[in-house]
């Protein structure tokens, strides 16, 4: 099992390094899926392969989406020296700057805290006060009842002359099949999960990164994962 997690993990590195195409990068990583629970299967036969996939593309799952924006990032650099101060920080990487901190920290009374933020995308200035945040991602497996948390910061940030403009962006793989349309659901409205109606309405984007996921279940708001390219350079045109 560890040879496998260390050919995911080489894979994570060169989708960073804009080795491997970021709108390959899952069909990539998924391609591996088969060969993973059969290897699982065969060495602990009494465990839930599948279940073992989903616990440890779920713990590598942030890596990866950090891996293709960066990856993303440093291949549109070399074609267009116009996005030459975009950067994408993990949340370690965003406590460590004192500024991009303040930029983005929400005030409750004396206290300035930060959103939960995987990673935010920042158009840097060499005056690092006069740096734009464009967006923070939050990266989910599994929604559960965790929408309700991505959708309160954002309402958070927008109560806020200084945050307003930040969008707020989730990816997701969708294990739960939250945003899936289907008629046949417990709680359905016009096929629409409850999770996905409240996403739509709040957040400024949803990515799936699920290969299954067709183009008849897209919205202006749900997309596949690979719009979110398009998306985030319409952002940074607009500012």
């Amino acid at each position: 099992m560890s040879e496998h997690r260390e050919i995911i993990n080489n894979i994570i590195r060169k989708i960073s390094k804009g080795d491997i195409a970021p709108d390959k990068a899952w069909s990539t990583i998924r391609s591996l899926k088969d060969k993973y629970i059969e290897t699982c299967e065969k060495l602990h036969p009494k465990k839930n392969a599948e279940q073992s996939w989903h616990v440890f593309i779920g713990n590598s799952f942030q890596n990866l989406v950090y891996a293709i924006l960066k990856g993303y990032f440093l291949n549109l650099k070399a074609q267009n020296k116009t996005f030459q101060n975009i950067e994408v920080l993990k949340e370690s990487e965003i406590n460590k700057n004192d500024i991009i901190v303040r930029k983005l920290a929400v005030r409750y009374g004396e206290y300035l805290l930060l959103p939960d933020t995987d990673m935010a995308i920042v158009n840097k200035n060499e005056d690092l006060w006069k740096s734009d945040i464009l967006a923070i991602v939050s990266c989910k497996t599994s929604l559960r009842e965790r929408i309700a948390q991505a959708c309160y910061w954002k309402l958070k940030l927008l109560s806020s002359d200084t945050t307003k403009s930040v969008k707020v962006f989730l990816a997701t793989t969708d294990n739960d099949n939250d945003f899936v349309i289907q008629d046949n659901r417990n709680e359905s409205f016009n096929g629409k999960s409850r999770n996905r109606i409240i996403a739509e309405y709040e957040l400024d984007g949803v990515y799936i990164l699920r290969e299954d996921f067709i183009e008849a279940w897209e919205s202006p708001k749900v997309k596949r994962y690979e719009r979110i390219f398009g998306d985030l350079q319409k952002i940074f045109a607009d500012k």
